[in-house]
């Protein structure tokens, strides 16, 4: 049974290549993308993956924060993640 993931990027290029390096893992397929939290907070739900990759920062809100904090509120597993975040201001 392969790995369910679901990409979360306001960059299609970063979704695009995620999506290529991920097709080459024959237990791993991704069910589903996003280029907001808008979006993912209402596909993630139906496709209920396994894992999910969230970009940190996004148009309409903070990724990781926004969506694992609305999804918390619902019936889904308890999210666990893993986030990196690169200070830009330095």
């Amino acid at each position: 049974m392969a790995i369910s993931v679901f990409l979360l990027d306001d960059h299609e290029v970063v979704r695009r290549g995620l999506r290529q390096l991920l097709a080459d893992e024959p237990d791993i397929e991704v069910t589903g993308e996003a280029g907001t939290a808008a979006q993912a907070l209402a596909r993630i739900p139906a496709l209920r993956p396994d894992v999910a990759i969230l970009d940190v920062r996004l148009p309409d809100g903070e990724g990781t924060a926004t969506v694992l904090n609305r999804l918390r509120g619902g019936d889904h597993e308890d999210p666990r993640y893993a986030t990196r975040r690169r200070d830009e201001q330095r």
